[in-house]
């Protein structure tokens, strides 16, 4: 016997019924899918209208399930169970699911690779295959040759299904040999004659050393003494190897202060411009992307 489609709703929007009425609230069912409040609230009202029966009281303390929603509960969550237990059964018996990252060589460099282990242990069945580009162009159309990528942008840059990683702060750091050498180095006064770090070419809405110096209340002048490379990584290299007073992201090198491989010369300063993002692209594989992403928000919730 043909199945009635049309008494069926959207599979999204039986997720995220699951998912309130097991957690509680609109924003915990968020958090768990890596999605908006208002989505959630958004796809239950239409579920309600779709189904013409409230299934939740919205009540300050929570939600509260209907009668109706009560049961309709039961029904939805063996369905879910069903299609998860036939998913992964077919998933055992099939190829590994692929994951293409796209990705900038700072994030893969400080961040991903040291904590990847994790990810490789806890979903064994994706694969990532992962292609670095540090000019990711997030205003591109929605057919893109990767599932997740990350991007540094403005931080008023709109981009469906995007989240935030990293808010922007800087700060200035060396090594304990550098300022051993140069232990004048400390006084900011005499900044601007120190063996200063910096990037060739950098796209012209990064953050540098003029945009610092004056987010900071510093008087700008031309270094006398500025080594320039190609990116971040080599930025941070040449100041672990003493060679000079680095303008670094907080996030590329909280575990080389913690170790005291790099010293703060000061605060982190923020800068609010910018943003470091993850991006879902529409023609992604979604089951892997969802992972990806949620083990990367987990990842920051732990170590922030």
């Amino acid at each position: 016997m043909p199945i009635n489609n049309k008494t069926i709703p959207s599979l999204s929007g039986l997720i995220l019924f699951e998912a309130s009425a097991r957690l509680g609230t609109f924003t915990n069912a968020a958090n768990e899918l890596c999605v908006t409040p208002t989505a959630v609230a958004k796809q239950i009202k239409q579920l309600e209208a779709f189904l013409d029966t409230q299934l939740f009281y919205r009540k300050k303390t929570g939600l509260e399930l209907t009668t109706e929603g009560n049961e309709y509960l039961v029904h939805v969550s063996q369905a879910l169970n069903t299609l998860a237990e036939a998913s992964t059964s077919l998933q055992k018996q099939g190829q590994p699911i692929p994951l293409n990252l796209e990705i900038g060589t700072c994030f893969s460099h400080f961040w991903l690779i040291p904590r990847l282990d994790d990810f490789r242990s806890r979903y064994p069945e994706v694969t990532l295959n992962i292609s670095i580009n540090n000019e990711r162009n997030i205003a591109e159309n929605a057919i893109a040759p990767y599932d997740v990528a990350f991007y540094y942008a403005p931080i008023d840059s709109v981009q469906k299904e995007n989240y935030l990683l990293f808010d922007e702060r800087m700060l200035l750091v060396c090594s304990p040999g550098f300022l051993e050498k140069r232990p004048d180095c400390r006084d900011l006064t005499t900044l601007w004659d120190q063996p200063l770090l910096g990037l060739r070419d950098a796209p012209e809405f990064w953050e540098n050393w003029q945009s610092w110096a004056q987010r900071s209340g510093k008087t700008y002048r031309t270094p006398t003494n500025m080594m320039v490379m190609e990116d971040q990584i080599a930025v941070i290299q040449a100041a672990l190897n003493d060679a000079g007073i680095a303008l670094a992201w907080d996030w590329h090198i909280e575990q080389l202060l913690e170790s005291e491989q790099l010293i703060a010369l000061t605060p982190p300063l923020e800068c609010y411009n910018n943003a470091f993002f993850l991006s879902c692209s529409d023609n992604a594989n979604r089951k892997s992307a969802q992972r990806f992403i949620r083990w990367v928000m987990e990842q920051l919730k732990v170590s922030g």
